[in-house]
């Protein structure tokens, strides 16, 4: 098979049904820089080196191994062979084991802790940029970095009850969707191309700081159809631009206070943002469930591989899950004062 070898072409034999060659190749040429070694960062790993992708750079910060996140796995199961490793080389090894036909690689922190070692060196190259339980200034930095070298950039959070992912694949993300079924009167059991379409993002500031009644836009059901997860989301975002941090439980209560200032001025009637919500998102300090980071992980995985196969629509442009109703949605954090979203070449 073209471009793959006979031993790739077995291990991948189901991918490349669902895929195409054309889509495997393309995972295996592509580069992907994550930060954040979180639970969530640990499952989208885990899918997109399984997938075939070619080049997986981890930020090392010089978070000791013992020291890791408490939802990755994939350092958990290295530091019984290797115990003095840093929670990225552990993270690294685990990797490696998973898909020998891929690269893992370290970007040591020259910058010091935390996301400072995310700079526009460490990215360059990279198709996608991954970062995972970052500040939003750190967010919102990383997002222009990866606009700069126009690559795909992905921004997610897991807590106990709730996890979230957003996505800014570019001004016009181009891709191609599922192949339509020919018509019954051809006889033929083949399926035609379909017209290739745009997609066109946001940054995460701008994403972060819509009308809560955007949300509701082009939306079938509008505005009691979304997630109120989403709602949350905003709320926590404005929450860390006026505190300078993240909210914690112990922020529940000032948080739920401003609820009904924000619904007005945000557009929406009293009472759409339940208390109930707001919990399931600032969480109950405790850290990441697996289970959680799993589900979300596995969407999370999925979307950066469409960032560079480039076959089937992407998620425009978040995704949101909570375990109190076990659902998942796709929401649209966008402004709506221009031409986003989907359309049609």
């Amino acid at each position: 098979m073209e471009g793959l070898t006979e031993e790739q072409a077995a291990v991948y034999d189901r991918q490349l049904r669902v895929w195409g060659v054309e889509a495997q190749r393309r995972m295996g040429a592509s580069s992907f820089f994550v930060a954040g070694l979180t639970g969530l960062a640990a499952e989208a790993c885990k899918n997109i080196v399984l997938a075939g992708v070619g080049v997986v750079t981890l930020l090392d910060d010089g978070t000791p191994g013992a020291e890791a996140s408490p939802g990755n796995f994939l350092a958990a199961s290295a530091l019984a062979d290797d115990p003095d490793a840093t929670a990225a080389e552990a993270t690294a090894r685990t990797l490696r084991e998973m898909n020998p036909f891929g690269r893992v690689e370290i970007h040591r922190s020259a910058g010091g802790g935390g996301f400072a070692g995310v700079t526009a060196d460490a990215v360059a190259g990279a198709d996608a940029v991954l970062v995972c339980g970052a500040p939003l200034a750190d967010l919102e930095r990383i997002n222009d970095l990866a606009r700069a070298q126009n690559c795909a950039f992905f921004a997610g959070e897991c807590g106990s009850r709730s996890a979230r992912f957003f996505v800014d694949l570019g001004d016009a993300f181009e891709y191609a969707p599922p192949k339509a079924s020919a018509d019954a009167s051809t006889r033929a059991n083949k399926t035609i191309p379909a017209a290739p379409r745009v997609a066109r993002f946001v940054t995460y500031a701008r994403a972060t700081t819509i009308p809560w009644s955007s949300l509701g836009i082009d939306r079938e059901g509008g505005i009691r159809r979304v997630n109120k997860l989403a709602g949350a989301w905003l709320l926590a975002a404005a929450f860390e631009r006026r505190e300078g941090r993240k909210p914690t439980e112990g922020d529940l209560d000032a948080m739920l206070e401003r609820v009904g200032d924000e619904e007005r001025a945000n557009g929406v009637k009293a009472g759409w943002l339940p208390a109930s919500a707001v919990a399931e998102l600032v969480g109950d300090g405790v850290s990441e469930m697996p289970a959680v980071a799993a589900i979300c992980g596995g969407v999370l995985g999925q979307e950066m591989l469409r960032a560079v196969t480039k076959v089937g629509e992407p998620v425009t442009n978040a995704f949101v899950y909570g375990v109190g109703n076990g659902q998942g949605t796709v929401e649209n954090l966008n402004p709506h004062d221009g031409d986003y979203g989907l359309t049609q070449l």
